[in-house]
């Protein structure tokens, strides 16, 4: 008898390149009357490893505060933090003015480990967890088209359930991915997930795309562009459909004969989703999905069908500067001197990945675990 893989997983996990249901968050996005939604805050912040008492208060401007890249391991700068206990970050930044009417978010991709965000001397929030995205909703707390401070305090604990400064031998604390000021309408989609399904026959596909919607709007509704590799438009029977009452959405469509994906044949379309209400666009997104089912049949590994065996190794982010940090450039070099060695898997060691690298994945070819 078959088993199947799960093909649902939670939010903070990712686009993944060899699972038929792919978790999409709110990136790369258009929003109404923004010219810019996503500023990235990487480049240079301050630092204080030996932070005073209430140091997140606004206006406080003591302390011993150094230049500091972002993203980038503390010690592989040259500074010296000790486990389990706190060091801060702290950076001014300009809230456009276009962001006005706006849900105004930071995000970041990665902080290791255990970290607390302060904005304009307000505490946001706080964080377990060194490598998945998390986000803080500091709306209240600041003006568009005025400057705001970010403080972050950051501390590398041993008693984190993963302690990847254990294996790594260091300290590796600190800021380590993306980090993104957001602009969103007030009522947005939290998530969407797409799910592709095979029929019997691995000819045709069901492709299902559900999420919900942040704060409901009774006249909201999601509308579904498909484009193949070569911008043609994919005919979809069900292209839109109103929000429901609990704030929810599923919209289904049967595909007639989709390139399929696998890691020799790394076929990706573009699915557009947007947001409109009253009749008014005011969110979408484009993002690249592919159509695949994997499987497990006894010990064999199927993909689409067809039973593949993995070739690969383990993988790090590691950079020769910065420590537990991959690039876009480095991201992309590792997976083109994968595929060049004939690899066709890679299992991460041992943490989620970024999303970039995810989808550098899905665009050369290549299973993950």
């Amino acid at each position: 008898m078959k088993s199947y893989l799960p093909v649902f997983f939670v939010l903070l996990l990712f686009f993944s390149c060899n699972k038929p249901a792919q978790l999409i968050r709110p990136e790369g996005i258009y929003v109404a009357g923004v010219t810019d939604p996503m500023v990235k805050l990487n480049g240079i912040w301050e630092i204080d490893t030996k932070p005073e008492a209430e140091f997140w208060e606004q206006g406080n401007a003591s302390g011993d505060w150094e230049e500091v890249q972002v993203p980038g391991e503390v010690m592989m700068q040259g500074f010296y933090i000790e486990s389990n206990e706190p060091f801060a970050y702290r950076k001014a930044i300009d809230i456009p003015g276009d962001y006005a009417g706006k849900k105004i978010y930071l995000q970041f991709d990665g902080v290791y480990g255990y970290a607390r965000l302060w904005v304009n001397g307000n505490f946001i929030r706080e964080h377990h967890g060194g490598f998945t995205r998390w986000k803080g909703d500091i709306t209240p707390h600041v003006k568009p088209g005025e400057q705001a401070t970010i403080v972050l305090e950051v501390t590398d604990r041993t008693d984190d359930i993963s302690y990847a400064s254990g294996y790594a031998k260091h300290q590796i604390g600190g800021i380590l991915r993306d980090v993104t000021l957001l602009a969103l309408p007030q009522h947005h989609l939290d998530h969407f997930e797409v799910r592709t399904e095979m029929d019997e026959t691995y000819e045709n596909a069901v492709l299902t795309v559900s999420g919900t919607l942040i704060s409901d709007h009774p006249n909201a509704k999601v509308s579904l562009e498909l484009w193949d590799k070569k911008d043609g438009t994919v005919s979809m029977e069900n292209g839109s459909t109103a929000i429901g009452a609990d704030a929810s959405f599923t919209i289904r469509n049967t595909i007639i004969h989709p390139e399929k994906w696998d890691a020799e044949h790394p076929n990706l379309y573009t699915l557009s989703i947007a947001l409109h209400e009253d009749g008014e666009l005011i969110w979408s997104k484009k993002e690249k999905i592919g159509f695949r089912e994997v499987q497990v049949d006894g010990n064999r590994f199927l993909v689409n069908g067809q039973p593949v065996k993995l070739r690969g190794a383990c993988r790090h982010d590691v950079h020769p500067e910065l420590g537990r940090v991959s690039t876009p450039e480095y991201e992309l070099q590792d997976v083109l001197l994968a595929k060049e060695a004939n690899m066709n898997y890679i299992r991460t060691s041992h943490y989620p990945p970024s999303e970039n690298f995810l989808k550098l994945c899905d665009e050369y070819g290549l299973y993950v675990e």
